[in-house]
């Protein structure tokens, strides 16, 4: 039994090593990064019995939120250039690919800032007021919106988590495996990032549909690793590009 479980994680370790290697990501930061949603939760949830500390970081317009804005506004430059490099080496499909997720991005920003209702001091329209939970100028907080938008959250957080672990451990069929650029396939060291997210949105749509302020501030969380795995990924991409613009695809 210590045979097998020894084997079990030689064998993890070395596709970590092999996913993580392709990408150049170093070994001491493939840790960090699957490492960092924990570390970020347990903090999250120690700071909860400490009102003024607990809002200060997870408050509109505090810590948690401001990084959310200029982690998915980095995101979508990145995808941007990512589109940019992807076209002049003649990958037209994987460069409108890359173009949508920067728009998504940027669109995504917009509204995590109300678009910039609040720096600029800017009334709500009464149409949105009446129907925007949170009564600001954006489309997110509305009831019917807002569920794609937490849809979107769940799939694009369980694509980034389990897509990779598929890939790695070659679950994927080889002949598919070969068809697909490996640019669209994040690296396994982001799984946590994309997965705590998914996992969110999993137990607020089955155990905690009805949950109370603070499981739905923790939802800031969340919304900040799927971000940065986002974000991660497209520098990652650009990154691939610009070093191996015909061979990046493998």
């Amino acid at each position: 039994m210590v045979d097998r479980d020894t084997k079990l994680i030689r064998r993890i370790d070395a596709i970590l090593a092999a996913d993580t290697g392709a990408w150049g990501i170093p070994v001491r930061t493939r840790w960090w990064l699957l490492l960092l949603p924990l570390v970020a939760t347990v903090a999250l949830v120690a700071a909860a019995p400490h009102p003024r500390l607990y809002h200060f970081l997870i408050d509109e317009d505090h810590i948690v939120e401001w990084s959310q804005f200029f982690a998915i506004l980095a995101a979508g430059v990145t995808f941007g250039l990512a589109g940019r490099q992807a076209w002049r080496s003649g990958r037209r499909t994987l460069a409108i690919f890359f173009a949508l997720v920067a728009v998504g991005a940027f669109v995504v920003a917009g509204e995590e800032i109300s678009w910039g209702q609040r720096i600029l001091g800017l009334k709500t329209p009464d149409a949105l007021t009446v129907i925007n939970q949170q009564g600001e100028t954006n489309v997110h907080n509305i009831s019917g919106v807002q569920r794609i938008f937490n849809i979107g959250e769940l799939l694009v957080g369980l694509y980034g988590f389990l897509v990779p672990i598929l890939f790695a451990f070659r679950v994927v069929p080889a002949r598919l495996a070969a068809r697909v650029d490996r640019l669209i396939v994040p690296p396994i060291a982001l799984a946590s990032l994309f997965f705590l997210p998914f996992a969110y949105r999993i137990v607020r749509a089955t155990v905690l549909p009805t949950a109370g302020e603070r499981i739905t501030e923790f939802g800031e969380l969340p919304e900040l690793t799927l971000y940065l795995g986002i974000l991660i990924t497209g520098v990652l991409i650009a990154r691939s590009l610009r070093r191996r613009p015909d061979s990046a695809r493998g």
